[in-house]
Order: structure tokens, then C-alpha cells, then sequence
């Protein structure tokens, strides 16, 4: 039985929120300003459900900096990086994806009812061996993948990218990467997107600014050579991106303020990641196996004696909140694992101290 008496504290190790701290809100309340005093007619007005060119051509230069080039054209704008994978599921079928992979696009494939193949990762990316078989077998069109994984925090090898664009190329099919998470690599410099290796169009490119500006700045897009269809399918669903969030996002592109985001984004991350590693180690129980967060916000634990809501249930009533396995694989996988964020919550120490004295009294030693 869990211990009744404890002091509850609010720990937050749930969702991939980024850290306020690395909002550049005085620099957005003066870009606002600037953008409504110098653009009003056109920020607070429609725009086209592409999005607004001078933005589109911004986040071109931007796209440089993941190691690959893309004109404007050939981008479309989004509702963060969820849209993104809306518009996308609008044309599949069937679909191959990672697992365990991004809650969001499981969602999206349950709620569309799309067939999906789930192929697992090892220490480099997805199996390839095990995602040749599946396309022999099936007419398989797509293949999404986060080379930053989210939940398990681990970098898919520069090798097994290459491995996935010759093996696309070889059964013609496409890679969806989502990348949203592609600068936040903390023992090394991030490897170029997918894309940049990209000689046949195969990757159609998912980012967002979510992370690195703030979500609530809803700015995500889609990169590829063959946009049109997207771009109707967006038409569709609601018509446009908020013209003044796309005006702001594309002044702090402009000005260049990008950069100076993302270098202290990833060293405060690595920070907590560090924190959590290390406090994982001293407080969880030998027993509980934890991924290694090389990159992303985020690590995968597990045991297969851990029954992961129980563990949510009590954790909670003791302030604590993480996010169980079972919402990153596509059947019952997950059941005795559980995800936790690094990138909000401050008082990491004192949250993974909790949950291992509560991984204590569940599983046994």
C-alpha cells in the first residue's frame, strides 16, 4: 500500500511545455507594437491560406539553419505542428510510423481511422530491417518519424537517416518528418533534418515555433516541393494562421533573434535534463529503466511489473504529474511505462524524489 502521509506539492512533468524564462516577451511586446503600428492593414486583416509571403520567405532563410533550402513556394503555413499532421492524414491510407512516437499523431490516426504499421526503435532510430518488411508486404505510402523522439528523448544516428531515404527510395514511398524538436540535441551539435539529405522530394518537412518562441504564437508549416494539395486541404479546414501571429514570428526571424533563443533554450534544457538524470539515479529504484534524453524534452521509464496509472493515480495526489506510456504506442504496449518532461518544471529534484519513493512501494526489488 502507498503511504497516505505526504505534503503535496504542484510538480508538473507532463506535457512538452518550454520554459517561460525562454520567452522573449519584451522583445514580442515591442515587435507587436511595431507590427500593428507599420502593418496594421495587412496583420489585422485575412491573408491567404498558404500564408503570408514576406513570412513564408523568412522561414525559408530559417530553414537553412536545419541544413537544406526551400523556396517560400514550397512552405505552408500552420496552426502549430498538430495541424500540420491533420492536413497530412487527409491523404493516407495506410501509414507506417515509429513506435513509441508523438501522442498527437497516434490521436489523429485514431480519430481518422488509419491503419498503422508500428515499427520499433533501437539505439540508432527505426528498424529498418523491420520497416523493409512491412513495405514489401503492404502498399505503404508514408512513414512518419520524430528524429528527435518524443517520448523516449533518444537521436535517430546519421547512418539510419540515410538508411531511410535509400530504403523510401528504393519501395517509392514518403517520410513525414517531424522535426519540431530537431535544435534541442544537448551532447552534441543537432544533425541536419532528413531533409537536407533529401534528393527526390521524399520528406515532406513538419516544424513548428512552439517551442523555441512560445505555442502561444500558434506558427507552425509544412515544407515540400508538392504543396498544392496541402494548401487546399488547409482552405478547407480554416481558411488561415492568424495574420498578426505570422507578422511577429516573421519580425523575430527577421531580426534575427532566433539564434540567441535557441543557444539558451538548449543550455538550460541540458541543465534540467542533467538534474533529472542524475536524480533518477539517486532516488528511483535499480529496477525502473529510464531512456536517456539525448535530445527533445522528455524520457521514456519503465517496468513490466509497474502498473503506470496506479502510479499516476498516487503520484498525483501527491501534487506529481507525468503522462503514461500507453499514450505513445499504437495498441497495449506501454502499460507499464510512463513519460516525463524536463523542459518546465523547476523543482525537478524534489518531483522525481516523490516518484521513487512511490516506484519503491510498487515494485518489487
Amino acid at each position: 500500500m502507498f503511504d497516505l502521509h505526504y505534503t503535496v506539492m504542484e510538480i508538473n512533468f507532463n506535457w512538452g511545455i518550454p520554459d517561460p524564462s525562454t520567452f522573449v516577451w519584451k522583445e514580442i511586446v515591442e515587435i507587436t507594437k511595431y507590427v500593428l503600428e507599420t502593418q496594421h492593414e495587412k496583420a489585422l486583416q485575412y491573408a491567404p491560406a498558404q500564408g503570408i509571403e514576406e513570412v513564408r520567405y523568412e522561414i525559408s532563410k530559417f530553414l537553412i539553419k536545419r541544413g537544406f533550402s526551400l523556396d517560400e513556394d514550397y512552405i505552408l503555413l500552420t496552426n502549430g505542428a498538430k495541424e500540420g499532421i491533420f492536413i497530412l492524414s487527409e491523404v493516407f491510407s495506410n501509414v507506417v510510423s515509429e513506435e513509441p512516437t508523438y501522442q498527437g499523431f497516434i490521436s489523429t490516426m485514431k480519430y481518422k481511422g488509419i491503419n498503422v504499421y508500428p515499427i520499433p526503435w533501437d539505439n540508432e532510430g527505426p528498424r529498418i530491417d523491420l520497416l523493409e518488411k512491412i513495405v514489401k508486404e503492404k502498399s505503404i505510402k508514408y512513414f512518419y518519424v520524430t528524429p528527435v523522439n518524443n517520448p523516449m528523448g533518444r537521436v535517430m544516428s546519421m547512418e539510419r537517416r540515410k538508411q531511410l531515404l535509400e530504403l523510401a527510395s528504393q519501395f517509392d514511398f514518403k517520410i513525414i518528418e517531424d522535426d519540431i524538436y530537431g535544435f534541442y540535441v544537448y551532447d552534441s551539435p543537432p544533425l541536419p533534418a532528413i531533409k537536407s539529405l533529401d534528393k527526390e522530394g521524399r520528406v515532406i518537412y513538419i516544424s513548428s515555433f512552439s517551442k523555441i518562441i512560445s505555442p502561444g504564437l500558434r506558427i507552425g508549416f509544412i515544407a515540400h516541393e508538392e504543396i498544392e494539395k496541402m494548401v487546399k486541404i488547409k482552405n478547407e479546414i480554416n481558411h488561415q494562421v492568424s495574420s498578426l501571429d505570422q507578422f511577429i514570428v516573421g519580425e523575430i526571424l527577421k531580426r534575427e533573434l532566433i539564434d540567441n533563443i535557441i543557444n539558451y533554450a538548449r543550455v538550460l534544457y541540458k541543465k534540467k535534463r542533467d538534474i533529472m538524470v542524475q536524480s533518477i539515479k539517486e532516488y528511483f529504484p535499480q529496477s525502473v529503466e529510464c531512456t536517456y534524453p539525448q535530445g527533445g524534452f522528455f524520457m521514456l521509464c519503465e517496468n513490466s511489473k509497474l502498473d503506470s496509472l496506479l502510479l499516476l493515480k498516487e503520484a498525483n495526489r501527491r501534487g506529481v504529474k507525468f503522462v503514461p506510456g500507453t499514450e505513445f504506442y499504437y495498441s497495449e504496449k506501454g502499460k507499464g511505462s510512463f513519460r516525463l518532461s524536463f523542459s518546465y518544471e523547476n523543482k525537478i529534484a524534489e518531483g522525481i524524489k516523490i516518484l521513487g519513493e512511490l516506484l519503491r512501494q510498487e515494485v518489487s526489488l
